[in-house]
């Protein structure tokens, strides 16, 4: 199925349309390299889409082929075709690609070179050659002066001499070899490693072959970049090819500079070496001044400086100080592909700078770049804008807030779903960002079908875009059960989990991320586990990336949290899980949020017994310790949690000076600090009158949290309070003042089954000296109804601790 937007029925071109692409050679069956070349020479844009034939062998309308066909359009509208055609096909039937019509470069095999030259015969029967076994090959006729070819039937023979005749200083040559290989990357290859760069540079000074010279520089650089051959840039550069080109690009007329941009755009192409090299010629003003010039032109000087900048801060910084951005950003609005795709990729590279944000600020280039997302425009369009997008958006949220209100969600989403792969990655990658700054994008993504979309993108056979489909989901999972669900369910559990392993650090940044970010699910963590990630996650909290560790230590953390099966999976199938975490609450380099990460993995296992064992025996004291001193709350909890089980640990944990720091917590601390501060003041006033006398001091904030909002803050605090006051009648009396009775009375309605007990304790301890105001506390009907149903319920333990609080009170409060 072909889908157009525009169809059309194209005749010849008329004689001053030929006029006006100047002198370019045209090829029968090369709609693609004609179309490329007349935009070159004239500035016409590309039309890219489908040339339509009816089936002439079967009924009329029955059947028809449509062929991919390029062609161009003038300025008001009007298409062009300057493809040379058949004598009796005097018009074409055109249709013009609703979607992408991009082509895909191949070698030309022994197949298709058949399909070529049957076309060429069915279509051109008087311009094509004869059977070389039917007919006598022409003779061979030596021009005077011209050198005689070796095996003139021979193509890369030809090409060969050729070369030969232009390394020797024959300007004439240089034409005839660029028409030769024009249309063929191979043939271009085979050109290049002639050793001809020297006089190609050479003829870039002589006005006479400048054209010619500058016209096979870009084919043969165009088809080095195609081909992933530096070789070719390199061997310009070295052969002295940048200051000429540089100065034809100052000084030249529009074709020449266009083509001049062309090729410096080349000899950068992603080698940060030749972008130096380049940018030592001082092109950026000339560069920047051509984006003023006619399209063609333009369209050149945004590509070089595309190239100029990928990756390259300070290049970035020049064009940008030479007022670059607002020049790129009205080129977005031409009606070239070409210009809209290059102006965008420019975008993506230079707007890095803070300098070139604020000068975008100016412009309406998000909105143009939020457009040019639409199947309207080319697809290479979509992939350069959903780029620009992706640079735009990150780390910033007001850009990331403009872009989301100019709807672009919606239009990545699609990307992700139907793009190219690079446009795939791209539009990833803008809602990975997007959701870091904005978190209400992840609803929209969701609904738009983003999941599945990304998770299809883990699975393809390339590696390419792993790490922005892994980083935009695991936007999507944070703080959402819901979307956690559907992520898993979309199967990337155990890809997630290979990616781990990723010899890229992005992609295992990623990985780590969304594993984190699924793992607060109960039934997920499980499965996560099952999938074998608790080994790769302790590897890399060794790894060299602190994002890494980071990260890796919130997957263990949540993996570990409330399950103690997982505990002890990890504990068992990860030897150095235990030292590794605790290396990483002891690091410098490491990022607050992994030291305060791996602290809470590290509580987790001390909640159980074997790995709480191995905790304290692996040296964490003295990290946890330093981490206390600065209130990080899951210090508080790993002390918690190590010292409810020797009486040994918690001794020399109040030696160390651990009772002063729970303290200060309990005092200065935020919310979570003094909940997980006062779990370890109970657990380490527990059984011990000497450490509950040191902590005296505290009861008046202890007795506040009994009012907190976290009814496990309270309850802890009650703990605290039931070990701390039964010590002396001091203790009791400033927990009376504080209003104790009362706020231990009012939990009774909220209090959980694990804290009951605890709120029992505390009441009898304060009742010791203190019995008046718990009698008064306790005596509304609602208390004692609650205090009953204690009393009856199933926890025989409890039963004990009520009978104790009764008899405390004395003969004259009965329940």
């Amino acid at each position: 199925r072909c889908a157009g937007k525009k169809v059309g029925v194209v005749s010849l071109p008329l004689p001053d349309e030929l006029a006006g692409v100047g002198r370019i050679s045209l090829h029968p069956l090369q709609s693609f390299s004609n179309a490329e070349a007349v935009h070159r020479a004239a500035g016409l844009q590309v039309v890219r889409g489908w040339a339509v034939f009816e089936h002439l062998d079967l009924p009329v309308s029955a059947a028809f082929v449509a062929e991919r066909y390029w062609w161009n359009a003038f300025p008001d509208g009007k298409w062009v075709d300057f493809t040379p055609r058949p004598s009796d096909h005097p018009e074409l039937l055109l249709a013009e690609a609703a979607g992408d019509a991009s082509k895909q470069r191949m070698k030309l095999g022994a197949r298709e070179l058949a399909i070529a030259t049957s076309l060429f015969q069915q279509r051109f029967p008087s311009e094509a050659p004869r059977d070389a076994e039917s007919s006598p090959p022409p003779p061979e006729v030596e021009k005077p002066g011209a050198p005689v070819l070796d095996e003139p039937s021979n193509g890369m023979a030809v090409i060969r001499q050729l070369a030969r005749r232009v390394r020797a200083g024959e300007g004439a040559a240089i034409r005839e070899l660029e028409e030769r290989v024009k249309g063929s990357e191979e043939s271009a290859m085979v050109a290049a490693d002639m050793g001809i760069a020297p006089a190609l540079v050479k003829k870039l000074g002589e006005a006479t072959y400048r054209q010619d010279a500058l016209n096979l520089v870009l084919v043969l650089t165009d088809a080095g970049v195609s081909q992933k051959k530096i070789d070719v840039a390199n061997g310009m550069i070295q052969s002295g090819a940048v200051p000429p080109l540089a100065q034809i690009l100052a000084e030249g007329d529009n074709s020449t500079q266009e083509l001049a941009a062309a090729c410096l755009g080349n000899l950068c192409h992603e080698s940060p070496a030749n972008q130096d090299k380049v940018a030592r010629a001082d092109i950026f003003k000339s560069l920047v001044d051509l984006l003023d010039k006619e399209t063609g032109a333009a369209q050149e000087a945004a590509y070089a400086i595309w190239n100029l900048t990928v990756g390259h801060t300070e290049n970035s910084e020049r064009i940008v100080k030479l007022g670059a951005v607002p020049k790129l950003a009205e080129l977005l609005k031409s009606s070239s592909d070409v210009a809209q795709e290059n102006a965008a990729g420019a975008l993506m590279h230079v707007t890095t700078s803070a300098d070139a944000r604020s000068a975008l600020v100016e412009t309406d280039a998000l909105k143009r770049l939020v457009d040019l997302l639409s199947g309207e425009y080319e697809a290479e369009v979509n992939t350069q804008s959903a780029g620009a997008l992706l640079n735009l958006a990150s780390d910033c949220h007001e850009y990331a807030q403009r872009i989301v209100s100019l709807g672009a969600v919606e239009p990545l989403t699609l990307l992700v779903k139907e793009g190219q792969d690079l446009a795939k990655e791209y539009a990833a990658g803008a809602l990975m960002n997007l959701m870091r700054t904005e978190p209400e994008v992840a609803g929209r993504a969701a609904k738009a079908g983003a999941i599945p979309a990304l998770a299809s993108l883990l699975h393809r056979n390339s590696t390419s875009g792993h790490s922005e489909a892994l980083g935009a989901l695991a936007n999507l999972a944070s703080g959402s059960t819901e979307r956690q669900v559907a992520i898993y369910k979309a199967q990337v559990t155990r890809k997630s989990v290979s990616l781990l392993e990723s010899p890229d650090v992005d992609v295992r940044r990623s990985a780590a991320a969304l594993i984190m970010n699924l793992a607060p699910q109960g039934k997920i963590k499980e499965r996560i586990v099952e999938a074998g990630a608790l080994r790769p996650l302790a590897k890399l909290l060794q790894d060299e990336d602190i994002a890494v560790q980071e990260r890796s230590a919130g997957a263990l953390a949540n993996l570990f949290n409330d399950h103690s099966a997982n505990v002890h999976a990890g504990f068992e199938q990860a030897p150095d899980l235990i030292p590794s975490l605790i290396a990483v609450t002891d690091s410098e380099k490491a990022t607050d949020e992994a030291r305060r990460q791996a602290t809470h993995a590290l509580a987790m296992l001390a909640a159980e017994d074997a790995p709480c064992d191995a905790v304290w025996s692996a040296g964490a004291m003295s990290p946890l310790l330093k981490l206390l001193k600065d209130h990080v709350a899951e210090a508080a909890l790993a002390i918690m949690n190590l010292s409810w089980r020797w009486p040994d640990v918690k001794q020399e944990l109040a030696k160390a000076g651990t009772l002063e720091h729970l303290s200060a917590m309990v005092r200065n601390g935020d919310i979570m600090s003094k909940e997980y501060a006062a779990g370890a003041l109970m657990n380490m006033t527990a059984g011990s009158s000497e450490i509950a006398e040191r902590c005296a001091g505290v009861v008046a904030p202890l007795t506040e949290m009994l009012g907190s909002e976290s009814l496990q803050a309270s309850e802890w605090a009650a703990g605290a309070l039931a070990n701390i006051v039964r010590v002396s009648a001091e203790p009791q009396a400033e927990a009376s003042k504080h209003g104790a009775a009362r706020k231990l009375a009012a939990l009774l309605p909220r209090v959980t089954h694990n804290g009951k007990s605890l709120l029992v304790l505390a009441l009898t301890s304060l009742t010791e000296h203190e019995g008046q105001a718990v009698r008064e506390a306790l005596s509304g009907p609602q208390e004692k109804a609650k205090l009953r149903e204690f009393r009856e319920g199933s926890d025989e333990e409890l039963h004990d601790y009520m009978a104790m609080l009764v008899g405390k009170l004395g003969d004259g409060f009965s329940l």
